[in-house]
Protein backbone atom coordinates (compact mmCIF):
# COMPACT_ATOMS: atom_id res chain seq x y z
CA UNK A 1 0.00 0.00 0.00
CA UNK A 2 1.42 3.46 -1.01
CA UNK A 3 1.74 6.04 1.81
CA UNK A 4 1.28 9.74 1.31
CA UNK A 5 3.98 12.46 3.03
CA UNK A 6 4.79 9.11 5.14
CA UNK A 7 1.97 8.61 6.62
CA UNK A 8 0.73 4.66 6.33
CA UNK A 9 -2.66 5.48 7.65
CA UNK A 10 -5.19 7.99 8.38
CA UNK A 11 -8.60 7.50 10.54
CA UNK A 12 -11.44 9.62 10.43
CA UNK A 13 -12.74 9.66 13.65
CA UNK A 14 -16.20 10.69 14.01
CA UNK A 15 -18.60 12.77 12.54
CA UNK A 16 -22.38 14.43 13.31
CA UNK A 17 -24.65 12.82 11.21
CA UNK A 18 -25.48 16.34 9.98
CA UNK A 19 -22.50 17.05 8.99
CA UNK A 20 -21.53 13.54 7.29
CA UNK A 21 -21.32 14.20 3.48
CA UNK A 22 -20.75 12.08 0.67
CA UNK A 23 -17.27 13.51 -0.37
CA UNK A 24 -16.02 12.07 2.82
CA UNK A 25 -16.89 8.66 1.13
CA UNK A 26 -15.47 9.30 -2.36
CA UNK A 27 -12.13 10.77 -0.17
CA UNK A 28 -11.84 7.24 1.73
CA UNK A 29 -12.83 5.19 -1.67
CA UNK A 30 -10.27 7.28 -3.66
CA UNK A 31 -6.98 7.53 -0.72
CA UNK A 32 -6.00 4.48 0.87
CA UNK A 33 -4.15 5.53 3.45
CA UNK A 34 -7.75 6.78 4.40
CA UNK A 35 -8.66 3.69 7.10
CA UNK A 36 -12.28 2.42 5.44
CA UNK A 37 -14.19 2.89 9.02
CA UNK A 38 -16.80 5.10 10.03
CA UNK A 39 -17.85 6.38 13.11
CA UNK A 40 -21.57 7.68 12.56
CA UNK A 41 -23.22 8.01 16.07
CA UNK A 42 -26.65 7.22 15.05
CA UNK A 43 -28.04 7.38 18.91
CA UNK A 44 -31.63 6.55 18.24
CA UNK A 45 -33.38 4.74 15.53
CA UNK A 46 -36.85 6.40 16.09
CA UNK A 47 -37.55 9.94 14.51
CA UNK A 48 -39.35 10.65 16.67
CA UNK A 49 -36.91 10.27 19.58
CA UNK A 50 -34.45 11.84 17.51
CA UNK A 51 -36.28 14.76 17.31
CA UNK A 52 -36.29 15.11 20.97
CA UNK A 53 -32.90 14.90 20.94
CA UNK A 54 -32.29 17.45 18.45
CA UNK A 55 -30.28 15.68 16.64
CA UNK A 56 -31.23 17.69 13.50
CA UNK A 57 -31.67 14.42 11.31
CA UNK A 58 -34.24 11.78 10.81
CA UNK A 59 -34.10 8.17 10.41
CA UNK A 60 -33.87 8.58 6.46
CA UNK A 61 -31.69 10.92 6.16
CA UNK A 62 -29.52 8.88 8.36
CA UNK A 63 -30.18 5.91 6.38
CA UNK A 64 -28.97 7.84 2.87
CA UNK A 65 -25.62 8.44 4.29
CA UNK A 66 -25.39 5.06 5.36
CA UNK A 67 -26.17 3.96 1.85
CA UNK A 68 -23.00 6.14 0.82
CA UNK A 69 -21.21 3.56 3.02
CA UNK A 70 -22.28 0.67 1.88
CA UNK A 71 -22.22 1.22 -1.57
CA UNK A 72 -18.73 2.70 -1.47
CA UNK A 73 -15.94 0.67 -3.86
CA UNK A 74 -14.22 -0.18 -0.81
CA UNK A 75 -15.83 -2.18 2.43
CA UNK A 76 -16.12 0.55 4.51
CA UNK A 77 -17.01 -0.36 8.63
CA UNK A 78 -19.46 1.65 10.09
CA UNK A 79 -19.55 1.97 14.23
CA UNK A 80 -21.77 3.71 16.21
CA UNK A 81 -23.06 5.01 19.45
CA UNK A 82 -26.61 3.89 20.79
CA UNK A 83 -28.89 5.57 23.63
CA UNK A 84 -31.87 3.74 25.20
CA UNK A 85 -34.44 5.26 27.70
CA UNK A 86 -34.54 8.93 26.01
CA UNK A 87 -37.54 10.25 28.17
CA UNK A 88 -40.59 9.72 26.59
CA UNK A 89 -38.79 6.71 24.42
CA UNK A 90 -41.69 4.55 23.79
CA UNK A 91 -41.89 0.62 23.48
CA UNK A 92 -42.43 1.40 19.53
CA UNK A 93 -39.48 3.99 19.64
CA UNK A 94 -37.32 1.10 20.97
CA UNK A 95 -38.33 -1.54 18.42
CA UNK A 96 -37.65 1.02 15.72
CA UNK A 97 -34.02 1.16 17.29
CA UNK A 98 -33.54 -2.67 17.12
CA UNK A 99 -34.52 -2.77 13.92
CA UNK A 100 -32.21 -0.30 12.81
CA UNK A 101 -29.36 -2.49 14.22
CA UNK A 102 -30.91 -5.54 12.27
CA UNK A 103 -30.67 -3.37 8.84
CA UNK A 104 -27.43 -1.73 9.38
CA UNK A 105 -25.64 -4.45 10.92
CA UNK A 106 -23.22 -2.33 12.52
CA UNK A 107 -19.51 -3.42 13.41
CA UNK A 108 -19.50 -2.24 16.58
CA UNK A 109 -21.58 -0.12 18.64
CA UNK A 110 -21.15 1.90 22.23
CA UNK A 111 -24.42 1.09 23.68
CA UNK A 112 -25.73 3.78 26.87
CA UNK A 113 -28.65 4.23 29.18
CA UNK A 114 -30.12 7.61 29.18
CA UNK A 115 -28.67 9.92 32.21
CA UNK A 116 -29.71 13.22 33.13
CA UNK A 117 -27.30 16.08 32.30
CA UNK A 118 -27.16 19.53 33.56
CA UNK A 119 -28.19 22.50 31.41
CA UNK A 120 -30.48 20.25 28.82
CA UNK A 121 -33.55 20.22 27.65
CA UNK A 122 -34.12 16.71 28.19
CA UNK A 123 -34.22 17.22 31.91
CA UNK A 124 -37.46 19.12 31.61
CA UNK A 125 -38.84 16.20 29.88
CA UNK A 126 -41.91 14.15 31.47
CA UNK A 127 -42.21 10.77 31.29
CA UNK A 128 -38.69 9.74 32.05
CA UNK A 129 -38.24 5.98 31.14
CA UNK A 130 -37.61 4.00 35.21
CA UNK A 131 -33.70 2.59 35.34
CA UNK A 132 -34.95 -0.75 35.56
CA UNK A 133 -36.50 -0.60 32.14
CA UNK A 134 -33.60 1.47 30.69
CA UNK A 135 -31.67 -1.57 31.80
CA UNK A 136 -33.93 -4.19 30.11
CA UNK A 137 -33.81 -2.23 27.02
CA UNK A 138 -29.77 -1.81 27.19
CA UNK A 139 -29.43 -5.52 27.61
CA UNK A 140 -31.70 -6.54 24.70
CA UNK A 141 -29.47 -3.85 22.16
CA UNK A 142 -26.07 -5.26 23.93
CA UNK A 143 -27.23 -8.91 23.12
CA UNK A 144 -28.39 -8.19 19.67
CA UNK A 145 -25.61 -6.35 18.96
CA UNK A 146 -23.46 -9.00 20.19
CA UNK A 147 -24.80 -11.60 17.63
CA UNK A 148 -24.25 -9.49 14.87
CA UNK A 149 -20.47 -9.01 15.98
CA UNK A 150 -20.40 -12.68 15.97
CA UNK A 151 -21.56 -13.78 12.44
CA UNK A 152 -19.61 -10.38 11.32
CA UNK A 153 -15.95 -11.81 12.74
CA UNK A 154 -16.82 -15.04 12.14
CA UNK A 155 -17.26 -14.38 8.40
CA UNK A 156 -13.80 -13.23 7.98
CA UNK A 157 -12.02 -16.37 9.26
CA UNK A 158 -9.36 -17.19 6.01
CA UNK A 159 -8.80 -13.81 5.21
CA UNK A 160 -5.43 -11.89 5.53
CA UNK A 161 -6.01 -8.79 7.38
CA UNK A 162 -2.82 -5.78 7.24
CA UNK A 163 -2.31 -5.00 11.20
CA UNK A 164 -0.61 -1.99 12.90
CA UNK A 165 0.59 -3.75 15.77
CA UNK A 166 -0.04 -1.91 18.85
CA UNK A 167 0.88 -4.57 21.51
CA UNK A 168 2.52 -7.69 23.01
CA UNK A 169 1.02 -10.03 25.62
CA UNK A 170 3.65 -12.05 27.20
CA UNK A 171 2.04 -13.91 29.17
CA UNK A 172 -0.13 -15.07 26.03
CA UNK A 173 2.49 -14.99 23.49
CA UNK A 174 0.15 -12.94 21.68
CA UNK A 175 0.50 -9.35 19.82
CA UNK A 176 -2.25 -7.26 19.46
CA UNK A 177 -3.25 -4.28 16.68
CA UNK A 178 -5.90 -2.93 14.54
CA UNK A 179 -6.86 -3.69 10.75
CA UNK A 180 -7.77 -0.99 8.62
CA UNK A 181 -11.56 -1.19 9.97
CA UNK A 182 -10.32 -0.81 13.03
CA UNK A 183 -11.17 -4.63 14.32
CA UNK A 184 -8.78 -5.84 17.03
CA UNK A 185 -6.82 -8.68 16.00
CA UNK A 186 -4.52 -10.96 18.48
CA UNK A 187 -1.72 -12.84 16.72
CA UNK A 188 1.23 -15.17 17.08
CA UNK A 189 4.28 -14.53 15.30
CA UNK A 190 7.64 -16.35 15.30
CA UNK A 191 10.68 -14.27 15.73
CA UNK A 192 10.61 -10.56 16.30
CA UNK A 193 10.77 -8.95 19.47
CA UNK A 194 8.58 -6.95 20.91
CA UNK A 195 11.10 -4.00 19.99
CA UNK A 196 11.29 -5.02 16.46
CA UNK A 197 7.17 -5.23 15.77
CA UNK A 198 5.72 -2.38 17.70
CA UNK A 199 4.53 0.03 14.81
CA UNK A 200 4.81 -2.02 12.01
CA UNK A 201 2.48 -3.08 9.20
CA UNK A 202 1.94 -7.54 9.16
CA UNK A 203 -0.20 -9.19 7.71
CA UNK A 204 -2.25 -11.62 9.38
CA UNK A 205 -4.21 -14.51 8.65
CA UNK A 206 -7.74 -15.12 10.54
CA UNK A 207 -8.42 -18.05 12.17
CA UNK A 208 -10.66 -16.95 14.82
CA UNK A 209 -13.69 -14.50 15.38
CA UNK A 210 -15.41 -13.58 18.63
CA UNK A 211 -17.69 -10.43 19.52
CA UNK A 212 -14.96 -8.06 20.51
CA UNK A 213 -12.02 -9.21 18.52
CA UNK A 214 -9.98 -11.95 15.73
CA UNK A 215 -7.29 -13.73 16.27
CA UNK A 216 -4.85 -15.45 13.85
CA UNK A 217 -1.24 -15.62 12.49
CA UNK A 218 1.19 -13.69 10.41
CA UNK A 219 1.55 -14.60 7.33
CA UNK A 220 4.72 -14.24 5.11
Amino acid sequence: MGTVGGIRRVRFTTSHPRDFVKPIVDAIDANPNLCNHVHLPVQSGSSRVLEGMLRLYTRDQYMEKRGWIKNARRPIAITSDIIVGFPGETEKDFEETLSLLDEIQYDSIFSFKYSPRPNTGALQMPDHIPEEEKGRRLTIVQEKQRAIQIRQNAALIGAVEEVNVEGFHAALGLWAGRTSRNRTLNFTCAGPSPEELMGKYVNVRVTRGGPNSLAGETVN
